[in-house]
Protein backbone atom coordinates (compact mmCIF):
# COMPACT_ATOMS: atom_id res chain seq x y z
CA UNK A 1 0.00 0.00 0.00
CA UNK A 2 2.47 2.82 -1.22
CA UNK A 3 -0.21 4.96 -1.62
CA UNK A 4 -0.92 5.38 1.67
CA UNK A 5 2.33 6.03 3.23
CA UNK A 6 4.13 3.71 5.96
CA UNK A 7 2.37 1.15 7.66
CA UNK A 8 1.55 2.24 11.18
CA UNK A 9 -0.48 -0.80 12.76
CA UNK A 10 -2.77 -3.65 12.35
CA UNK A 11 -6.43 -3.87 14.28
CA UNK A 12 -8.11 -7.39 13.82
CA UNK A 13 -11.49 -7.59 15.36
CA UNK A 14 -12.68 -10.48 17.71
CA UNK A 15 -15.80 -11.90 15.97
CA UNK A 16 -15.26 -14.83 18.77
CA UNK A 17 -16.26 -12.71 21.49
CA UNK A 18 -18.81 -10.83 18.89
CA UNK A 19 -20.30 -13.99 18.70
CA UNK A 20 -20.75 -15.42 22.15
CA UNK A 21 -22.28 -12.06 23.08
CA UNK A 22 -24.39 -12.04 20.41
CA UNK A 23 -25.57 -15.49 21.77
CA UNK A 24 -25.50 -14.40 25.08
CA UNK A 25 -28.19 -11.77 24.15
CA UNK A 26 -30.33 -14.78 22.34
CA UNK A 27 -30.19 -16.69 25.50
CA UNK A 28 -31.13 -14.02 27.72
CA UNK A 29 -34.12 -12.44 25.46
CA UNK A 30 -35.77 -14.93 24.31
CA UNK A 31 -36.88 -16.75 27.57
CA UNK A 32 -37.88 -12.87 28.65
CA UNK A 33 -39.84 -12.43 25.79
CA UNK A 34 -41.38 -16.08 26.27
CA UNK A 35 -42.63 -15.45 29.62
CA UNK A 36 -44.18 -11.99 28.95
CA UNK A 37 -45.98 -13.58 26.08
CA UNK A 38 -46.74 -16.69 29.08
CA UNK A 39 -47.90 -13.88 30.81
CA UNK A 40 -50.12 -12.30 28.45
CA UNK A 41 -51.83 -15.42 27.57
CA UNK A 42 -52.80 -16.31 30.85
CA UNK A 43 -53.87 -12.42 31.71
CA UNK A 44 -56.31 -12.42 29.00
CA UNK A 45 -57.50 -16.13 29.78
CA UNK A 46 -58.22 -15.38 33.77
CA UNK A 47 -59.95 -12.19 32.57
CA UNK A 48 -57.51 -10.06 34.11
CA UNK A 49 -57.11 -6.27 32.67
CA UNK A 50 -54.07 -4.26 33.75
CA UNK A 51 -50.33 -4.51 33.00
CA UNK A 52 -50.20 -4.70 29.54
CA UNK A 53 -48.26 -1.89 28.95
CA UNK A 54 -45.61 -3.52 31.55
CA UNK A 55 -45.95 -7.16 30.23
CA UNK A 56 -45.55 -5.07 26.56
CA UNK A 57 -42.55 -3.64 27.52
CA UNK A 58 -41.42 -7.17 28.59
CA UNK A 59 -41.77 -8.43 25.58
CA UNK A 60 -40.24 -6.13 23.17
CA UNK A 61 -36.88 -5.81 25.81
CA UNK A 62 -36.91 -9.51 25.19
CA UNK A 63 -37.76 -9.69 21.20
CA UNK A 64 -35.01 -6.74 20.72
CA UNK A 65 -32.20 -7.86 22.86
CA UNK A 66 -32.62 -11.50 21.19
CA UNK A 67 -33.02 -9.29 17.79
CA UNK A 68 -29.58 -7.58 18.66
CA UNK A 69 -28.10 -10.91 19.46
CA UNK A 70 -28.92 -12.45 16.37
CA UNK A 71 -27.48 -9.46 14.02
CA UNK A 72 -24.39 -9.62 16.50
CA UNK A 73 -23.91 -13.24 15.74
CA UNK A 74 -24.64 -12.39 11.27
CA UNK A 75 -21.76 -10.19 11.47
CA UNK A 76 -19.62 -12.28 13.60
CA UNK A 77 -20.13 -14.81 10.57
CA UNK A 78 -20.30 -12.25 7.79
CA UNK A 79 -17.32 -10.49 9.16
CA UNK A 80 -15.04 -12.93 10.18
CA UNK A 81 -10.99 -12.23 10.08
CA UNK A 82 -11.76 -8.57 9.68
CA UNK A 83 -8.95 -6.62 9.91
CA UNK A 84 -8.09 -2.95 9.75
CA UNK A 85 -4.60 -1.88 8.68
CA UNK A 86 -3.69 1.61 9.34
CA UNK A 87 -1.14 3.46 7.15
CA UNK A 88 0.40 7.16 7.46
CA UNK A 89 -2.21 8.21 4.71
CA UNK A 90 -5.18 5.79 5.06
CA UNK A 91 -6.17 2.53 6.16
CA UNK A 92 -7.16 -1.04 4.64
CA UNK A 93 -10.05 -2.25 5.48
CA UNK A 94 -10.15 -6.10 4.84
CA UNK A 95 -13.06 -9.42 5.85
CA UNK A 96 -13.42 -12.16 4.17
CA UNK A 97 -12.35 -11.90 0.11
CA UNK A 98 -13.15 -8.23 0.35
CA UNK A 99 -10.53 -5.55 0.78
CA UNK A 100 -11.06 -1.60 0.63
CA UNK A 101 -8.48 0.45 0.69
CA UNK A 102 -9.40 3.89 2.27
CA UNK A 103 -6.71 7.19 1.56
CA UNK A 104 -8.19 9.90 3.85
CA UNK A 105 -9.12 12.01 1.09
CA UNK A 106 -11.56 9.20 -0.35
CA UNK A 107 -13.88 9.99 3.76
CA UNK A 108 -16.46 12.28 3.03
CA UNK A 109 -17.52 12.42 6.57
CA UNK A 110 -16.19 10.04 10.17
CA UNK A 111 -19.31 9.91 12.62
CA UNK A 112 -18.81 8.98 16.37
CA UNK A 113 -21.40 6.64 17.22
CA UNK A 114 -19.60 6.05 20.88
CA UNK A 115 -21.90 5.42 23.61
CA UNK A 116 -20.75 5.16 27.30
CA UNK A 117 -22.93 2.77 28.98
CA UNK A 118 -23.32 -0.74 30.67
CA UNK A 119 -24.91 -2.11 27.35
CA UNK A 120 -23.26 -0.28 24.75
CA UNK A 121 -20.14 -2.00 25.82
CA UNK A 122 -21.60 -5.36 26.19
CA UNK A 123 -22.66 -5.05 22.65
CA UNK A 124 -19.52 -3.29 21.14
CA UNK A 125 -21.04 0.10 20.99
CA UNK A 126 -18.68 1.21 23.96
CA UNK A 127 -16.41 2.52 20.98
CA UNK A 128 -18.05 3.70 17.31
CA UNK A 129 -17.63 5.69 14.11
CA UNK A 130 -19.15 5.10 10.91
CA UNK A 131 -16.65 6.07 8.11
CA UNK A 132 -18.98 7.52 4.87
CA UNK A 133 -16.75 7.24 1.66
CA UNK A 134 -17.32 9.84 -1.42
CA UNK A 135 -18.74 6.42 -3.31
CA UNK A 136 -21.20 5.97 -0.46
CA UNK A 137 -19.70 2.88 0.85
CA UNK A 138 -19.74 2.73 4.72
CA UNK A 139 -17.74 1.47 7.45
CA UNK A 140 -18.46 0.54 10.99
CA UNK A 141 -15.93 0.38 13.70
CA UNK A 142 -16.98 -0.74 16.49
CA UNK A 143 -15.70 -1.86 20.46
CA UNK A 144 -14.89 -5.39 19.33
CA UNK A 145 -11.93 -3.97 17.18
CA UNK A 146 -8.28 -4.29 19.16
CA UNK A 147 -7.73 -0.62 20.25
CA UNK A 148 -10.45 0.57 18.36
CA UNK A 149 -10.39 4.18 20.47
CA UNK A 150 -6.98 4.39 18.69
CA UNK A 151 -8.04 3.69 15.49
CA UNK A 152 -11.15 5.99 15.34
CA UNK A 153 -9.07 9.00 17.28
CA UNK A 154 -6.62 8.65 14.12
CA UNK A 155 -9.25 8.39 11.57
CA UNK A 156 -11.17 11.80 13.29
CA UNK A 157 -8.17 13.41 13.53
CA UNK A 158 -6.94 12.38 9.87
CA UNK A 159 -10.61 13.89 8.51
CA UNK A 160 -10.60 17.09 10.42
CA UNK A 161 -6.70 17.50 8.95
CA UNK A 162 -7.48 17.35 5.64
CA UNK A 163 -7.66 19.95 2.88
CA UNK A 164 -10.89 20.97 2.37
Amino acid sequence: MTELGAYVERFETNSRSRALRGVAAILIGAPIAVVGVIFFVLGQKAGVSGGELFIGAVVGCGLGLALVGAWGCWHAIGKRDETFTLYERGFVHTWGKCTTVVPWTAIEVAIDHTRKNIVAKALGGDVGCLVKLTDGRKILINGFTRNAALLTRTIFEAVGRRPA
